[in-house]
């Protein structure tokens, strides 16, 4: 068989063709392009991941699979609006998506049959060195339930030609005492390693969610993941073994156990930020409009009606004080990273430097603290 060309025995349980590009950043703009014309909107797939039986990671009663599920159902409202794309999600609070559910369970050999063979022919080709064979990350073992699930996915996205699909997870590390914050943060994108059929066009999208994050967000520090875009060739959300055709990519929003994420108020503002950018990080990509040095962010615009000062925790109006000194370049201070000084809603050492640093910038005698004149001058340039 040449590369490239199907067993013919096969073809109802391989879609993904190797050294065949499946998609490409010409070929999804032009889909987009043409939505007026043809009709045939964009399809997008959003996929939280885990669920109540297999959850992810956790932190102090902080599910990954919760976090996941807000996520999704936000960035699926994003979609839904515009008329251009065509959005499912597979899975909500209400459970999973009973179409794409029955189609997993009633294929079940099917899925099984179309991982092996793609498994097969990968093997064959790393064997014959045309597939240069790369672990970049180290992942946790997923339980067979899970891996045949997402195989499905990948198998029903392809039959039914899903153009991007989004995996959405929230990050964590081996060797992580379950009772204690860990030592990383940040935000990473997973797409397809460069020898795969869909790793142009994914890299593409996530290239430009990237730009969108990396302005309020850190990087993960995780050791081969500070790269910030990663190239995988295991995980199945991205099309491992090359089992999809679209572009996948897998977003890993900041760690489980960051201050953002442990207060509910705090969380829920945060989670439609995140769902924000990578909607907007997707709309750069299709139609580049991107705002320049202005972040379009959930947190802004902010009305701040009481003085802040260092000590204050778990608090909104710290949180978008942090988004909008980090829109005048002082947060976090040259010398500091974000992984230093991340958004938090905490007024600390990071917010308190900030703000002096914002106060000298508009010639008001720095305090460190935010009180009515500073509030007048915030206000006056974030409120509306």
């Amino acid at each position: 068989v040449e590369k490239g060309i199907l067993y013919s025995k096969f073809a109802d349980y391989i879609s993904s063709v190797f050294f065949t590009d499946s998609v490409t950043e010409v070929s999804l703009r032009k889909t987009f392009q043409t939505t007026v014309v043809t009709n045939e909107k964009v399809k997008i797939l959003i996929v939280p991941g885990h669920d109540n039986e297999s959850w992810g990671t956790d932190f102090h009663g902080l599910r990954e699979a919760d976090l996941t599920i807000a996520l999704g159902e936000e960035l699926y409202e994003l979609f839904k609006k515009n008329s251009s794309f065509d959005v499912k999600i597979s899975r909500t609070r209400a459970g999973h998506d009973k179409e794409l559910n029955l189609y997993i369970e009633r294929n079940r050999q099917g899925i099984l049959d179309f991982m092996k063979v793609q498994k097969s022919k990968m093997g064959e080709f790393i064997d014959s060195g045309e597939i240069v064979f790369r672990i970049i990350v180290e992942h946790a073992t997923a339980t067979d339930r899970t891996i045949q699930r997402l195989y499905g996915i990948n198998k029903w996205a392809n039959e039914n030609g899903y153009d991007i699909v989004i995996h959405i997870h929230f990050n964590d590390y081996a060797g992580r005492k379950k009772s204690a914050a860990g030592k990383y943060s940040g935000f990473s994108i997973y797409v397809p390693e460069g020898q795969f059929s869909n790793a142009k066009g994914s890299r593409s999208v996530g290239e430009s969610i990237f730009r969108r994050f990396q302005h309020l967000y850190a990087v993960s520090n995780l050791p081969k993941e500070d790269a910030g875009i990663i190239e995988d060739q295991e995980l199945i959300g991205v099309g491992a073994y090359n089992t999809l055709d679209g572009a996948g990519l897998l977003i890993e929003y900041d760690y489980i156990y960051e201050p953002i994420l442990q207060d509910k108020n705090i969380r829920d503002i945060a989670i439609s930020d995140y769902a924000l950018q990578t909607y907007l990080g997707v709309m750069d990509f299709f139609a580049p409009s991107f705002p320049g040095v202005n972040i379009q962010t959930a947190y802004l615009p902010y009305e701040w009606k009481r003085n802040l000062f260092q000590g204050v925790k778990n608090d909104l109006g710290v949180l978008s004080l942090q988004a909008a000194l980090t829109n005048e370049g002082v947060y976090p201070l040259k010398g500091y990273t974000k992984n230093d000084c991340p958004l938090s809603g905490n007024f600390g050492p990071c917010t308190r430097r900030a703000v002096e640093a914002f106060q000298k910038k508009y010639g008001i005698t720095p305090s460190g603290a935010l009180d009515a004149k500073k509030r007048e001058k915030l206000n006056n340039i974030y409120s509306n």
